[in-house]
């Protein structure tokens, strides 16, 4: 029988094997330091790739996960433990990933994780130069710099041992992740045999110069937001979704998968996204260099967000 885990192995050992250090004291009272109390542990599900750590220990353990639902250049990163009790939804939030790793600021959605409550959520692709940030805005010429297959920087990832998390008028928090190259490796991995686990060849994907392109988004963008649940609404409540869509050499939707990632509490979806893209979206099929259609998959982040 066919496993997801079939490349795995040598890469946890590689990353489990380093003994968890013990949570020290904190020689600033300025910052909270936390120590890892667990290894590395990777979770390879259906749909989606995570590793995940414990810090501290005790009432103080805290969890640091990171996602991926395709392979990319970016995961999404979680924070989760009893240090982030005060930090409040709505405001200004910043992280550093060191040393000279990727930084930013951004908006704290309210969001708990299981028993380690409050959780603190971004994406990153936690080395600074991404490669695919800079086209971020603009239109990008596949020709030029085909797609691909695309994965996370674990080399450039060596030197990054830390993560702070802070928020204005609360006590920044400091995870010591130990080097990010082996997490990131073992993640590509996982992708790599996710790719193949959904029915794709690799070597196909790889020859891929430009990605499916749904070319009336905004249309389907309206349809979608048009099914905003009317209790979450009143709520002001607020989520993350992400959609991944297979589509065909004729530009057509053979299947889809909506993925809860970032919920608040009672939320309730009103109408399921996938219809809107099934009977709406206009997709036009990836293409190799010689522009030959190729099989693949389609990823969306949905965001309903009150203004």
């Amino acid at each position: 029988m066919w496993s997801l885990a079939k490349s795995l192995p040598s890469l946890l050992a590689a990353i489990s094997i380093v003994a968890p250090q013990s949570a020290a004291a904190n020689d600033d009272p300025t910052l909270i330091v936390l120590q890892p109390s667990s290894p590395w542990n990777l979770d390879m599900g259906e749909h989606k790739c995570r590793i995940a750590r414990l810090f501290g220990e005790g009432e103080n353990q805290t969890i640091f996960l990171i996602d991926q639902w395709d392979p990319s250049t970016t995961a999404q990163w979680t924070l989760a433990g009893p240090a982030l009790e005060k930090y409040r939804n709505g405001r200004a939030t910043e992280y550093e990933f060191g040393n000279g790793g990727d930084a930013g600021e951004f908006e704290l959605l309210g969001s708990s994780f299981g028993e380690f409550g409050n959780a603190v959520q971004s994406s990153s692709g936690f080395v600074t130069g991404d490669p695919l940030g800079d086209e971020e805005d603009q239109e990008r010429d596949y020709l030029v710099n085909p797609l691909g297959l695309p994965a996370l920087d674990a080399k450039g990832a060596v030197g990054i041992e830390w993560l702070t998390v802070s928020q204005r008028g609360r006590t920044p928090v400091r995870l010591r992740l130990g080097s990010l190259e082996g997490p990131l490796a073992a993640l590509n991995v996982c992708m790599e045999n996710l790719v193949e686990f959904w029915g794709f060849d690799l070597e196909e994907q790889r020859r891929i110069a430009s990605p499916p392109e749904v070319s009336n988004m905004p249309q389907v963008t309206r349809e979608v937001a048009e099914h905003y649940p009317n209790s979450a609404l009143r709520r002001g409540a607020q989520a993350d979704f992400h959609i991944r869509m297979t589509i065909d050499t004729q530009g057509q939707i053979e299947n889809c998968v909506l993925l809860s990632q970032t919920v608040a509490d009672k939320f309730e979806l009103g109408g399921h996204p996938c219809t809107s893209f099934e009977r709406y979206a206009r997709i036009e099929p990836a293409r190799d260099k010689t522009g030959q259609p190729i099989r693949a998959y389609l990823t969306n982040r949905i965001v309903y967000r009150i203004p």
